[in-house]
């Protein structure tokens, strides 16, 4: 997708926006890579990842949503340690069929919290909601939900006593989707 945005800011002649998406771009693959060969990240790392994957996808959908990153001010950002790219599925799940057919007034929030010796995670959207996309993805597997959830099965398998858990649901206004993230601190 990010390619694909800095191809059609060179075909458009727009090359002030190509630079800066591919800045944001190699500055995101740059997180990535880093994050993929190590064991666990700061909460700190995962939200300026998040950060910058997201306004990457602001600009390829025209701002089409707005964004926000919330995290409780209990959790000590530096010391907070979680597994790398854990949460960006859910989130690229928010943008890709959250936001899929909003045209405008699009909205993801993404909260981490102290939840009980546990990392609560929430990952939401205002989009057509989880009966909406299963009609869309029937008979569809994820390749990246299906990596995230074998991922939290070895987390869980380490952490045999703290139980590891995702759920989807609606949040309390009705509207979009909600994934809660539970992971031990």
């Amino acid at each position: 997708n990010c390619l694909y945005s800095i191809q059609r800011f060179i075909l458009k002649n727009d090359s002030e926006s190509a630079v800066l998406y591919l800045a944001k771009f190699a500055k995101l693959v740059r997180g990535a890579l880093n994050a993929s060969v190590a064991g666990s990240i700061s909460l700190d790392e995962e939200v300026r990842l998040l950060d910058n994957y997201l306004a990457l996808e602001q600009l390829r959908l025209k701002r089409a949503f707005e964004y926000r990153i919330d995290v409780d001010e209990q959790l000590d950002r530096q010391q907070t340690q979680l597994p790398p790219l854990i949460v960006q599925p859910f989130v690229e799940n928010a943008v890709e069929h959250g936001m899929k057919n909003l045209p405008k007034d699009g909205r993801i929030v993404v909260t981490f919290q102290r939840d009980d010796g546990f990392l609560r995670i929430g990952v939401q959207d205002n989009g057509p909601g989880l009966a909406a996309r299963a009609a869309g993805e029937a008979g569809k597997t994820s390749l990246g939900r299906s990596i995230t959830q074998r991922r939290l099965e070895l987390i869980q398998k380490q952490n045999a006593r703290q139980a590891v858990s995702v759920e989807y649901g609606t949040p309390a206004d009705g509207v979009g989707t909600l994934v809660l993230i539970r992971l031990p601190l």
